[in-house]
């Protein structure tokens, strides 16, 4: 999957940032995303896969990049959790930080390992958050990502966004929701620094991949 030539990434990033802020925000005040994703029956077998994932490495000091509520905080013993949106994280009992992904505030060569778990579909500038995750991770360190299979029929297309989050009461703005193939998420990985280590899918709701920094 590519970008169209004619859409400035970055641009397009700097200017939908503070949108997308007070965008998600709201979404955590109104969105049962706990009922309508995580409860769902794509969701708790990603969620599950997940977790077995985590928990072979079950001492990392992990950055939760993305973190919403922090469904796989009490799966994580060292954790910390960074999100755009500072009504999620009020939800956290544990470390947390609100910052964009592609400017994760933190010094470089910290973390042992990144959870991205459905982050890089809602983000234009994909290369500069990995080259954030690349920069914070340690030598070695681990990145567990997972997101949307671009095979998946049942993944909304862009003219219901509109109509789906105004039934929340949440206005429209931009908002992204890319669809991935295998050939895809492994190009991004690796050609940010990381060596793939496992990439595949438990059917097509979900890719997963485990990426080791360079």
């Amino acid at each position: 999957m590519a970008e169209p030539d004619s859409i400035n990434i970055e641009k397009l990033e700097r200017e939908t940032l503070k949108d997308y802020s007070k965008f998600y925000n709201k979404l955590a005040e109104k969105y049962p995303e706990s009922e309508r994703v995580y409860a769902s029956t794509s969701g708790i077998v990603r969620k599950i896969n997940l977790i077995k994932m985590l928990e072979k490495d079950p001492e990392a000091l992990t950055l939760d990049l993305g973190c919403n509520d922090g469904p796989y905080q009490p799966y994580i013993k060292r954790y910390v959790g960074l999100d755009i949106a500072s009504a999620f994280l009020n939800k956290i009992k544990a470390p947390s930080l609100q910052a964009p992904a592609q400017n994760i505030p933190f010094r470089s060569n910290v973390f042992e390992r990144i959870l991205a778990t459905d982050v890089l579909e809602h983000i234009w500038d994909r290369d500069q958050v990995l080259r954030e995750c690349r920069r914070v991770l340690k030598r070695n360190g681990k990145i567990i990502v997972s997101v949307p299979h671009g095979g998946n029929p049942y993944l909304m297309r862009p003219p219901s966004y509109t109509r789906f989050f105004a039934q929340y009461g949440v206005k429209f703005i931009p908002y992204v929701h890319g669809r991935f193939s295998k050939k895809y998420l492994r190009m991004l990985l690796e050609k940010n620094g990381f060596a793939i280590k496992w990439l595949g899918d438990f059917g097509t709701s979900s890719l997963y991949a485990l990426g080791v920094s360079k």
